[in-house]
């Protein structure tokens, strides 16, 4: 590939993310309105559900001053606006939480943004030639080229994530919803059964967005820094893959610039990600140990292993991909220095040495 083409892919690559960013950005905006419009309206309605109790409860104390239809008519009100109150609720839920993934996807998009912006100036300047390695001999080529296979890799995998996750679980819900609907007219007791465990799945594909929105991108990692993000990600691979996991980290008490905490929080996920799709693992040691000026990073199964040159040698391996990433964020990204050892029924270990600021 000459550098005119390469430079022409990055700009066409680079105008792709620029347009998802404005559409991400508009969605956005339009998103946090309806989050300031649903928690007046939620408001509203607290309000309103605290003077009808209060209502209430001055019948149950003073009943003989009400009539049959008052009191059924205060009774069915106070229940539909719990009920009502309850479904803004959990819409407002929805709602934030879609807030907070956009917000996710905006600052992963700026950062690529940002990232080709600088390459394709770079190169446009005569920083790069097409083939030419730098200066710790890495081809810058086959760099680009694998900053934007990961790219578009993941975006394919958030894409599968989204459709068999959260998409598929809105839609069930809007069917249910439906059925809750037409319930109410025919069967009260059916449809408030229905509407309590439309709650429960409500609840359920909440807790799941949330946790797709804290792989995409730990909220802990900005607010709390590494440590704390690492401790509860391995908590949650564990519980999820039913795999023990041993964390030890040790001299981290500093927080690291942002963009060292985002590369090595990356480059465990991987590893461990690696781990769960291909090792058949009972447990995994991940040790951080920031002694010196440098950060040791190790993850070590006891799982099946594999040969390493014949797998590296199948570019299109997905194990091979991970791999391709863990390197590039160690070496290139974070200019440190990346390892990986393993054998058949001996387990594997992936290390790296980065240098800390």
């Amino acid at each position: 590939m000459s550098i005119e083409e390469l430079i022409q892919k990055l700009e066409g690559t680079l105008t792709t993310y620029r347009e998802d960013q404005e559409r991400s950005r508009r969605e956005l905006s339009e998103v946090e309105v309806l989050v300031r419009q649903s928690t007046i309206e939620v408001e509203k309605l607290a309000q309103r559900e605290l003077s009808v109790s209060n209502r209430v409860r001055d019948l149950e104390v003073n009943l003989e001053r009400y009539s049959k239809d008052e009191i059924k008519n205060f009774y069915t009100t106070s229940q539909e606006v719990q009920m009502r109150l309850q479904i803004m609720r959990g819409q407002l839920e929805q709602i934030q939480s879609r807030r907070d993934m956009l917000r996710t996807q905006q600052g992963q998009i700026a950062n690529v943004v940002g990232l080709l912006s600088d390459l394709l100036e770079a190169m446009q300047t005569g920083g790069f030639s097409a083939g030419a390695q730098n200066q710790n001999g890495i081809d810058t080529e086959a760099m680009i080229a694998n900053i934007i296979q990961s790219q578009e890799s993941e975006r394919l995998r958030l894409s599968l994530q989204m459709h068999d996750g959260p998409a598929q679980s809105m839609s069930n819900l809007v069917l249910r919803a439906e059925i809750c609907y037409r319930l109410i007219d025919h069967d009260l007791e059916q449809a408030r059964s229905e509407l309590n465990a439309l709650k429960n799945a409500i609840n359920t594909t909440l807790q799941d967005t949330r946790k797709l929105i804290f792989d995409l991108r730990p909220m802990t990692l900005d607010d709390l820094g590494l440590v704390p993000t690492v401790r509860r990600y391995t908590t949650q691979f564990s519980e999820k893959n039913k795999l023990e996991v041993n964390l030890m980290i040790q001299n981290l008490e500093q927080r690291l610039p942002n963009h060292y905490e985002v590369m090595i929080f990356r480059f465990i996920q991987e590893a461990l990600n690696n781990v769960a799709r291909h090792a058949n693992a009972n447990q995994v040691r991940v040790l951080l140990d920031g002694s010196g000026h440098t950060l040791q990073i190790i993850i070590e199964d006891d799982g099946q292993g594999f040969h390493v040159s014949d797998t590296l040698e199948h570019a299109r391996a997905r194990r091979c991909m991970g791999i391709a990433n863990m390197r590039q964020q160690a070496e290139v990204l974070l200019r440190g220095e990346f390892g990986i050892e393993s054998a058949i029924n001996r387990g594997t270990r992936v290390a790296a040495n980065i240098p800390l600021p």
